[in-house]
């Protein structure tokens, strides 16, 4: 089987400290997974360690079957686009310029757009409603409009699988819920598969397929429904009262 992502006894960390260990999981089917856990407990780790931004301590990872250590930079800029969680900091230039910059795999060796290239580009700022924001510069931006705009350009960038590190921490609810309900979308009318970590607990029940619980080095794999029910996402976050929905 053409399996999406395998992760096979995975162990990750840093400065020599696993933080996860013998991690196994797969992906089959384009879903939306959002990992979830209390601060420090791992999960940038763990998505930088998924994408090769970070080595593993040991265990394998692989995308559509080829394991990602054999894999080229232009090969995993082909398969997976990555949203971390700081907004880019860049001056002097145009957000439809940076946007532009999530079609590098595939433009020549002048770096010339093309006429698929451009409409990629303007698809891709209009499904984040950032159409108007096309010629405004980047550096003037609220970090909020930056982090969207950075999803933007992995959208862009056309991979069949889009991970994001935390990609709502700097906007309001409103903008919060539209995220998710383009990462939704994303799935269900684009069949890609996205794998985000999130703190906002409702919109990962209800938008999500998949929740990757990680608490104490062990991670917990089910569907949302599962968590609502046994709520042992309230005991970890000590959210008593919260109303899923």
């Amino acid at each position: 089987m053409n399996e999406i992502l395998n992760i096979v006894s995975l162990c990750v960390g840093y400065d020599k400290k696993p933080v996860i260990s013998d991690f196994n999981t797969r992906i089959s089917s384009p879903s939306l997974v959002t990992l979830i856990g209390r601060n420090g407990e791992g999960k940038s780790t763990l998505l930088k360690t998924i994408t090769g931004l970070l080595p593993s301590f040991s265990g394998n990872i692989s995308f559509f079957n080829k394991e990602i250590s054999s894999l080229s930079t232009k090969e995993k800029s082909t398969i997976f686009s990555i949203v971390l969680a700081q907004p880019p900091q860049i001056g002097n230039i145009t957000v439809r310029d940076f946007v532009g910059f999530g079609r590098y795999p595939y433009t020549n060796w002048l770096a010339m757009n093309s006429k698929k290239d451009n409409t990629i580009i303007d698809e891709s700022l209009a499904l984040c409603g950032l159409t108007d924001f096309a010629q405004r510069n980047f550096a003037n931006l609220s970090d909020g409009e930056k982090q969207k705009i950075a999803i933007a350009r992995a959208i862009a960038q056309n991979t069949p699988v889009i991970i994001l590190d935390e990609p709502t921490s700097h906007l309001d609810m409103v903008n919060q819920i539209e995220i998710f309900e383009l990462l939704h979308r994303l799935v269900k009318e684009k069949q890609k598969t996205i794998l985000i970590s999130s703190h906002q607990l409702q919109l990962a029940m209800h938008y999500s397929d998949e929740i990757w619980l990680l608490n104490q080095g062990e991670i917990e794999i089910n569907a949302p429904t599962f968590f609502m029910e046994n709520k042992t996402i309230e005991q970890l976050f000590r959210l008593e009262k919260i109303k899923w929905g």
